[in-house]
């Protein structure tokens, strides 16, 4: 789904080739990893699998509305359709919570721990729940929050020990969060960390669509949302307890955004971005500690 994550990745041999061949007009994904990679014959299901992996992260490609692979506007002159927004009973939602050393993904702070939760066809699934080693400290202010210790992560994978599996459980879906910004800040960093390659795709916060849909709320963390709508939240301040709960909030959400008139990610689009008719507060400087220097969980 051309709304899905994926991981972007350097030009290439490769890239130039389908680019060359894309030029003539789109192209199905077995014709075109028939050329491009000199594969004929290559199931579907391969040959899908292999596009996406090569070429849903450059910005050079995009897919029309049947699924053929074509070149985006500027690299070719096309008559094509454009690719549009698939219907949310189409789409899959990959839900992602965070616990972390801090606040600040770019200066220093670290995961401690992540869950993905797999939201399909109206089912939540845990996909991906473990500890990780942030190789630093955790501040107490953090464990006290989170109950996360220097100690418990001691032994817990490092992020690139797990960064296989866990884009595998990301790609193809829609990145769902509560407080999006947050959580995609620090996987997305994480990502480019450990592979020196982009996380790029679509991303919905869950906070954002609750304002829009729950006006009468007065505040609109987790906690209340999950309580307005009568959702359990297992493990509080946990990476699965909370991306299993912000799971279940989305299906609601999306449940009232349908009932709003929308029937696609771009109608959702539409709807977050509208008028409030409230002033937004200033932003206040975050609560949480600085991240620590002395590493004693490596």
């Amino acid at each position: 789904m051309s709304d899905g994550l994926t991981l972007g990745a350097p030009e290439s041999l490769l890239t130039d080739r389908a680019a060359d061949f894309l030029a003539r007009g789109p192209a199905d994904a077995q014709t075109l990893i028939s050329h491009v990679c000199q594969l004929p014959g290559a199931p579907l299901h391969v040959a899908e699998h292999m596009a996406t992996a090569l070429f849903a992260g450059h910005t050079r490609f995009a897919r029309d509305a049947s699924g053929r692979w074509l070149l985006r506007d500027g690299e070719a002159a096309s008559s094509w359709t454009a690719p549009i927004s698939p219907d949310l009973s189409r789409t899959s939602f990959v839900v992602v919570d965070v616990e972390t050393t801090g606040t600040r993904a770019h200066a220093g702070d670290r995961i401690t721990e992540i869950a993905a939760v797999l939201v399909r066809d109206g089912a939540a699934t845990i996909v991906f729940d473990s500890l990780i080693n942030p190789e630093r400290p955790i501040p107490a202010a953090i464990s006290a929050i989170t109950n996360i210790t220097s100690e418990m992560v001691r032994n817990a994978p490092r992020f690139g020990e797990v960064c296989d599996q866990l884009l595998g459980v990301l790609e193809g879906h829609v990145f769902v969060a509560h407080n999006a910004g947050f959580d995609w800040r620090f996987v997305s960093t994480e990502v480019a960390r450990v592979t020196r390659r982009p996380l790029r795709g679509r991303t919905l916060c869950t906070v954002r669509l609750s304002r829009r849909l729950l006006p009468q709320l007065r505040r609109r963390n987790l906690d209340s949302v999950a309580a307005y709508f009568g959702i359990e939240i297992g493990a509080r301040h946990r990476a699965g307890g909370d991306a299993l709960a912000t799971a279940h909030v989305l299906l609601r959400l999306l449940d009232g955004a349908r009932n709003c008139g929308c029937r696609t990610l771009d109608d959702i689009d539409v709807l977050v971005r509208g008028p409030t008719g409230k002033r937004r507060r200033p932003r206040r400087a975050p609560a949480l500690p600085h991240s620590a220097t002395d590493d004693t969980s490596a």
